[in-house]
């Protein structure tokens, strides 16, 4: 295996690009292309590519290099590139590199992008697409022709599941966070748990310039199957006893008067009615603010869905699985849907899921990968809650931006 990595070089000449949604075209500018900084061989190296923590991956080199902290690193095998990320430390004397996903080029504090109200911005607002806005709000911080140039990325941005249903948004989200600046890697991990919204970036190497394509997505339906019928792999499996929230008391935002209280139903629902037959039976208290003075739609009911609603995949489920099986789930993309055949052996590859398997199957979304190039078995990671210790605390000690 060889690694490369590649740092941002300003181009002689800029170029336009163009995201369009509902019909309105937006231009962001590139100054920068992506250049070769280093390279060389891989002695070892282990990957723990994690949507949710921000665990290092490691590189074990066999010379010294000339990468640096910042650039992005490629670990590239006979069959291209394995894995790409940030780079968060070189160390020569150890031969060995440190990387984070690329999420980490996210990571740091930035202007509020709703810090004015959203009257002097038209693609930001209160109630926002969390699909195509998102693009947007990327673009506008790292590829508009104010960012400062040790800041800016030269960045293409494409989108599904986004947009309209006619007048309303097909993944509505609430921007409820009023601090002067937020950590962007951490709002899109948020997305992730509260909306499906997931970011994935890879390399575009052209002719004459280089650039980051991140893909926005929004993955509900349709997706993968895993059956346990491979001699040697392991499925492992925590839940999350209920919901994480309940109720939600909704407040003015300037007042602070309670305006309403919703409760969460068994359908995934939710209601004003405390005496409801679907209502869930635990008391889990989540309060949030409505800004009545927006025009953007948003109500005490749109607050209540956005911090109840979508709490999906409260699991934790691990696969052991050996990297050389022909039935390894091979191009499995952080988000995808997947559904698990965690006892039915007797099935087949060929076979389909079908009624006779329901009570065994489990539905649940793809986070992230674990392995060592010291060994052929990887760990595949599903669900949105850890039983890790230093991955539970590493994410209290993140926090939640929402309020």
């Amino acid at each position: 295996m060889q690694y490369r990595t590649y740092r941002f070089t300003a181009l002689a000449d800029p170029y336009d690009w163009v995201f369009t949604t509902g019909g309105t075209q937006y231009t962001f500018r590139n100054f920068d292309t992506l250049t070769y900084a280093a390279g060389g061989a891989v002695a070892s190296n282990t990957i723990d590519n994690d949507y949710l923590v921000d665990n290092n991956s490691t590189v074990n080199i066999v010379a010294p290099t000339s990468a640096i902290e910042d650039q992005i690193i490629a670990l590239i095998d006979i069959d291209g590139i394995k894995d790409i990320g940030v780079i968060t430390s070189v160390d020569n004397k150890k031969l060995q590199i440190l990387y984070k996903s690329m999420l980490e080029l996210f990571n740091g504090a930035t202007l509020n992008a709703l810090r004015h109200g959203g009257d002097d911005d038209d693609s930001v607002h209160y109630l926002y697409d969390a699909v195509d806005q998102t693009a947007i709000i990327l673009a506008k911080q790292y590829a508009s022709t104010n960012t400062d140039k040790y800041r800016r990325l030269p960045l293409r941005i494409r989108t599904s599941g986004g947009g309209k249903n006619g007048s309303t948004y097909n993944v509505p989200a609430i921007w409820s966070y009023d601090e002067n600046t937020i950590n962007i890697r951490e709002w899109l991990q948020d997305l992730f748990l509260d909306h499906n919204i997931v970011v994935q970036c890879k390399l575009v190497f052209e002719v004459e310039r280089a650039f980051i394509e991140i893909y926005i997505a929004h993955n509900t339906t349709g997706g993968r199957l895993i059956k346990n019928n491979v001699h040697g792999m392991t499925i492992t499996r925590s839940d999350e006893k209920g919901a994480s929230a309940t109720v939600c008391q909704v407040l003015d935002k300037d007042t602070k008067a309670l305006l309403a209280t919703y409760y969460l139903t068994a359908p995934n629902t939710v209601t004003t009615n405390a005496n409801h037959s679907d209502r869930l039976p635990s008391y889990k208290l989540v309060v949030a603010e409505l800004d009545q003075d927006n025009d953007d739609g948003a109500t005490a009911e749109t607050v209540a869905k956005d911090n109840l609603l979508y709490k999906d995949y409260n699991h934790y489920i691990s696969i052991e699985i050996d990297r050389n099986s022909a039935m390894y789930p091979k191009d499995l993309q952080i988000g995808d849907a997947v559904t698990i055949v965690p006892t039915t052996q007797e099935m087949s590859a060929a076979d389909a899921i079908s009624g006779d398997y329901s009570d065994d199957t489990i539905a649940t979304i793809y986070t992230g990968r674990k392995e060592s190039s010291k060994n052929n078995h990887v760990t595949l990671i599903f669900g949105k809650i850890r039983v890790n210790y230093t991955d539970i605390i590493q994410l209290r000690m993140r926090g939640r931006l929402r309020n």
